[in-house]
């Protein structure tokens, strides 16, 4: 978490409420994921604000672009009334609003693609940093690309799924939420499922991170979208957090793996047969 749909919850929600407004002060409260001596583009006007896997890129219209990487638990939210909210790394104050940046695991970024010490690069290097090192979009890939991303490889499907050089943008909950639409085990491999199988893979890839945008994406604790609403995808995931609960396709009870390394993957045994009886 935040995962893709959570990212373009908050690029969308950013860009309807900071366009065309001009920063007007940018102050760094901690270092680490924000760097103090870094010169914050004061006085630019918001140009736009778009998403890129799980990043968050705000381009101002002096061609400069901040890229936010959002970590396990970063988020951009508005500034409440008050004492700033604990774990603020970064405080933004555009024309008329004023925003925070939050991360409670600290394992986010407000940086620049080559370094962590700076936050802003011109527009272009941004963009030729993302080509370089992420793969197709998750939900808007098509299905050729989807299948050279995917097709021939031999590892495991859930951490090729996870993989952002592969396909950029998915993370463990919607790798488990995809996985049981497509029908298909997280330990299956790629090269070795039919075409048929890769395809409801696609469109379940695609249908998935869709209708979690179209919810907002998704709150277990405190993430909450730049208007300060949660975000309801919880209410329709299928397997992800639901271990001995029954399937709703099938109504067999869904496991969990401790698996990938450092990892929980659930699934349903029902829906998702073991690779060997793919």
């Amino acid at each position: 978490m935040p995962e893709l749909p959570e990212a373009e919850t908050i690029a969308r929600g950013l860009d309807g409420q900071v366009r065309g407004r001009r920063l007007l002060a940018a102050r760094c409260l901690r270092k680490g994921i924000c760097e103090r001596k870094v010169r914050y583009p004061v006085g630019a006007r918001v140009a736009s604000v778009r998403r890129r896997a799980k990043k968050v890129l705000i381009h101002f219209d002096d061609g400069t672009t901040l890229l936010v990487s959002l970590g396990m638990s970063g988020q951009v939210r508005p500034r409440p009334a008050g004492p700033l909210p604990k774990h603020t790394h970064l405080l933004l104050t555009f024309e008329g609003a004023e925003f925070v940046y939050v991360d409670p695991r600290r394992l986010g970024r407000l940086a620049p693609p080559r370094e962590a010490t700076t936050m802003l690069a011109p527009a272009e290097e941004v963009a030729r940093w993302c080509e370089e090192r992420l793969g197709p979009d998750a939900v808007d890939v098509g299905w050729p690309a989807f299948r050279e991303a995917l097709a021939r490889r031999r590892g495991a499907l859930k951490p090729l799924l996870l993989n952002q050089r592969v396909v950029a943008g998915i993370g463990n909950i919607y790798a488990d939420e995809i996985l049981h639409r497509a029908g298909i085990h997280p330990r299956a491999r790629p090269a070795d499922l039919p075409e048929a199988a890769l395809r409801r893979l696609h469109r379940a890839t695609r249908t998935v991170l869709r209708r979690a945008i179209r919810a907002n994406g998704t709150t277990f604790r405190d993430y909450v979208t730049p208007t300060g609403a949660r975000g309801d995808f919880g209410k329709l995931l299928a397997v992800y957090g639901r271990e001995g609960e029954r399937c709703r396709r099938c109504g067999a009870a869904v496991e969990r793996l401790r698996w990938p390394p450092g990892r929980s993957t659930w699934y349903c045994p029902g829906c998702q047969p073991e690779p060997e009886e793919i």
